[in-house]
């Protein structure tokens, strides 16, 4: 497990999604966070990252809105993605 650290941006509310067929899929709610990342060079750039989370850890994040947070994320492919655990 991969802890991912930043400012939290913003929350997309989890919403339903229509497929080309018409079935109706849930998504997951997403964080937006802002991570500070040094260079092989020692030059800071900043990176967003969108993490979708479980249902149940909503409530977790909701009053942290510009504030630094820490998120269990699991990373999906070699150009890795985030995803909340």
């Amino acid at each position: 497990m991969v802890k991912l650290h930043g400012l939290l941006i913003n929350i997309i509310d989890k919403s339903k999604y229509t497929k080309k067929d018409g079935l109706e899929v849930d998504t997951k709610a997403k964080l937006q966070i802002l991570v500070e990342v040094i260079r092989a060079n020692g030059t800071k750039v900043k990176e967003l990252h969108t993490i979708s989370i479980p249902d149940s850890k909503i409530s977790l994040y909701q009053d942290k809105i510009n504030k630094e947070v820490s998120v269990d994320v699991g990373i999906i492919s070699e150009k890795y993605n985030f995803y909340g655990i």
